[in-house]
């Protein structure tokens, strides 16, 4: 005879000397409201728990399931009990070969490096990768993984492989990072981060590469023109650890138009769209990392060579990211991958330029060096705007905020620290009146 078993505000643990498995051989298994179950792992041999559904059985869960091994769902069902909103926490692999409905569960992929596999369909309510760059990583090893809610990137590397990662919801807070600088995305050949959209919102793409340990996190984003429903897909290629990765992958550095003097040899983004709407596009670069990049550079024409989007505009990046976002607003996508890099632009002329360092205050230091801003050769333009940034993202200079075009190194009356700063500027030809292409750099601050 079957039995059900009701775990009801009780918590049961399974321990011995040897590793536990919860197997269910055809049993209708529910953990309901408040409940409670533990599937212990070995803490003395390497063996670990592990929690099967196999035959026909079926697992609900309303409760708290945390397995300190894997979920095996076999040839039963398993679901999250409608919308009692169960949660899941796994500590070894997810594997799914029958039938798993999300319903409104949570399930947390709490372990070092873990698989989400099987030959059904993987789809969750909420989804969260919680082991910190470093420390583990969560991999699609056989296909594509669909969040209908959120996904919560803890700090973790989600390596989608070729597959996709579906995020359908279209809230564009529905993807969540712990803080800006970890967690992301990773991807190689046909994997892609999807988001669906229907607002005029920014919906960011966090993506990256685990850079030895280190999350390398350079997003991009979208800000769709209309709330017409579509969807976006978006791929960071590094190929780690050479540095000639857009080269080797078929689009030649080489080959790009005038008024580019270089194109970032080191990563890329693809972006593909449903359709031709228009969309602000947006590439996130650290400034200090990556070098001063100026512009966004797009992979087209026949032959195919880099052209420069014109009319980019950079702007500080997430609060706290340390990132510069550079902006084309009004892109019509092409409905087909579309390769993206930073480039570096010719200037126009000569006209001016900004100093790589300064000393505030210095003793014998000529005046002009004790302060930064715009070196003006000839008189010939005329400072508009100056930011400068620390390596946090704060905006510690505005000329427009603090009634001056000279940054004396301070901020709310204090020295800052000693290191790299990055600036923009708007910069403008005072015979033609036209801004020339943003500025961005570094300088250092001495003393």
């Amino acid at each position: 005879m079957k039995k059900t078993l009701l775990l009801i505000a009780a918590s049961v643990a399974l321990s011995a000397a040897y590793a536990q498995t919860f197997y269910n051989n055809g049993a209708p298994v529910a953990v309901t409201t408040g409940g409670v179950m533990i599937v212990k792992s070995d803490n003395i041999t390497t063996g670990s728990g592990s929690l099967e559904n196999a035959a026909s059985g079926s697992f609900k869960n309303a409760g708290t399931v945390v397995i300190e091994g894997s979920f095996v769902n076999t040839l039963g069902t398993a679901d999250g009990s409608g919308t009692s909103t169960g949660k899941y926490f796994v500590q070894k692999d997810w594997i799914n070969n029958a039938t798993w409905n999300a319903d409104q569960s949570w399930v947390t992929l709490y372990g070092t490096d873990q698989n989400i596999s099987g030959t059904s369909p993987n789809t969750f309510y909420n989804l969260t990768d919680s082991t910190p760059i470093g420390l583990g990583t969560k991999r699609q090893t056989d296909g594509d993984v669909t969040v209908t809610n959120s996904l919560w990137l803890s700090g973790s590397e989600h390596a989608t492989a070729s597959y996709w990662l579906n995020v359908t919801n279209s809230d564009p807070a529905a993807i969540v990072q712990n803080t800006v600088n970890t967690g992301f995305v990773s991807s190689t050949a046909g994997g892609r981060l999807v988001r669906n959209t229907d607002q005029k919102a920014e919906y960011i793409f966090p993506t990256g590469v685990n850079d030895g340990g280190t999350a390398k996190i350079r997003e991009a984003s979208v800000v769709p023109a209309n709330t017409q429903a579509r969807y976006y897909k978006v791929r960071y290629a590094e190929n780690v650890p050479t540095t000639s990765t857009t080269s080797d992958d078929g689009y030649d550095t080489l080959k790009k138009s005038g008024g580019i003097s270089q194109v970032n040899d080191v990563f890329y983004h693809i972006v593909d769209a449903s359709d031709n709407s228009p969309a602000d596009l947006s590439i996130f670069s650290d400034q200090i990392a990556d070098g001063p990049w100026a512009s966004i550079g797009v992979w087209t024409g026949t032959p195919a060579q880099w052209a420069n989007m014109q009319q980019v505009v950079a702007t500080p990046g997430q609060a706290g990211s340390g990132r510069i976002k550079f902006t084309k607003s009004a892109w019509t996508p092409a409905v087909n991958d579309s390769v993206f890099a930073l480039i570096d632009t010719i200037p126009i002329k000569r006209d001016f330029t900004f100093p790589t360092a300064f000393l505030p205050g210095g003793v014998g230091v000529p005046v002009e060096n004790t302060y930064f801003t715009i070196i003006n050769q000839g008189d010939i333009v005329m400072l508009d705007e100056l930011s400068v940034f620390n390596r946090w993202g704060e905006m510690v200079f505005d000329s427009r905020r603090d009634g001056t075009d000279k940054w004396d190194g301070q901020y709310h009356g204090k020295l800052q620290d000693q290191g790299n700063y990055v600036y923009l500027a708007k910069v403008r030809n005072k015979q033609t009146n036209k801004l020339y292409p943003t500025v961005t750099g570094n300088v250092a601050l001495i003393w």
